[in-house]
């Protein structure tokens, strides 16, 4: 899954090294010829050459490099120790050794393998203490075959008499590894893990308008998965993945986003009264409305200001950022909250999300800068 997030960083002004600047230039032009001798090679060569231009002024170069910063203690596949904390698992282990049973099975050839080992669950299930192989013939049905007739099935054998030891147990069963350090079994992990991979811009490389005379903004390359994707900006302005906050048009954000949100009103009005949506849009038409992915996004019989109200981008007026969270003081504020509730642990909606979301950017420094950061979870 992937969302839209707000980090901020502090950068003093950037004098431009007009040598380095060339420099980088030239390496996106070598890049470029490469690409199109080794076009099997264009992936990683588009990750290259996008790197590079996001490197290719002063400013955004520093703004991957302290974002870099900002974001690493919330990698989930940190190997920095000061990130890192051990989960114990040795009495969870110990005590599904001595207490929990598993079921077996016996090969003709006299081989036994409990009903997790590949060799059984991938062809084979158990039913009523039968065998059967699954997804069996043109019909992938569940049949009991001639050769599931000569395979013997033990079940609710403990685990202790599967194997000789409680080590041979955790290899076996969970591949979990021994730290002599810790002198029990588990694992290193990242308790504040907020990402598995992320990129500046990402899927959001147009989160800010900044006037065209902005000397200092941040340059990335949209995904590949909306790379023919473009956001035309308003005449004078351009859009950007960073800039500082006294450079960020807002108010030009939210008039954009208003004429936006208007001519989508048009459109879907002028949809449901045909009867008809365009193709490959994921719209449908009801009696009550147009619907996309169980939304319904309009509605039969609404005003132009009822259909306003409801328009998502539009909540945020004075900071129009369409996010998923925002970090502040190493702690992420999301749109939704997580419930503890044992077997009813839920997530819901962050009710005070708005408010929150303009009381950080107030607060913060007109020469502090914004950046979008697409995270991958």
């Amino acid at each position: 899954m992937h969302y839209a997030t707000l980090v901020t960083v502090e950068i003093e002004p950037c004098e431009e090294d007009m040598a380095r600047a060339t420099e980088t230039q030239n390496l996106i032009r070598a890049i470029e010829v490469q690409k199109k001798k080794n076009p099997e090679h264009h992936i990683m060569l588009d990750i290259y050459q996008s790197e590079a231009r996001m490197r290719s002024t002063a400013f955004s170069n520093r703004m991957a490099e302290e974002v870099d910063a900002v974001m690493e203690p919330f990698y989930s596949d940190t190997d920095n120790p000061d990130y890192l904390e051990f989960e114990d698992k040795t009495e969870e282990y110990r005590k599904a050794y001595e207490t929990e049973t598993v079921n077996l099975v016996r090969f003709p050839n006299g081989t036994v393998r409990t009903d997790h080992h590949c060799d059984v669950y991938c062809k084979y299930e158990i039913v009523d203490g039968r065998l059967y192989e699954r997804n069996w013939g043109p019909l992938h049905h569940r049949k009991r075959t001639k050769k599931c007739k000569r395979m013997q099935v033990m079940e609710h054998v403990p685990y202790y008499k599967v194997y000789q030891t409680f080590e041979e147990f955790v290899e076996e069963r969970y591949g979990t590894s021994y730290y002599e350090e810790q002198k029990a079994f588990g694992y290193y992990y990242n308790p504040d893990a907020f990402y598995d991979w992320y990129s500046i811009g990402g899927r959001w490389p147009d989160m800010f308008l900044v006037k065209d005379g902005c000397k200092e903004y941040g340059i990335a390359d949209r995904s590949w998965t909306c790379a023919d994707k473009e956001t035309k900006a308003p005449e004078g302005y351009h859009w950007t993945c960073a800039a500082r906050k006294k450079d960020i048009a807002w108010q030009a954000m939210y008039e954009w986003e208003l004429e936006k949100a208007k001519q989508s009103f048009a459109k879907m009005s002028g949809w449901f009264a045909a009867g008809e949506v365009p193709d490959n849009t994921c719209l449908c038409i009801e009696e009550n409305g147009i619907r996309r992915f169980g939304e319904l996004l309009f509605r039969k019989g609404e005003t132009e200001n009822e259909y306003l109200e409801r328009y998502a981008n539009l909540k945020r007026k004075k900071y129009p950022l369409n996010i998923y969270a925002f970090l502040t003081e190493g702690i992420w504020t999301t749109v939704e909250r997580f419930i503890p509730d044992g077997r009813n642990s839920r997530f819901e909606d962050n009710e005070d999300w708005e408010d929150e979301l303009e009381q950080f950017i107030d607060g913060l420094d007109d020469e502090t800068v914004l950046v979008s950061v697409d995270c991958h979870m």
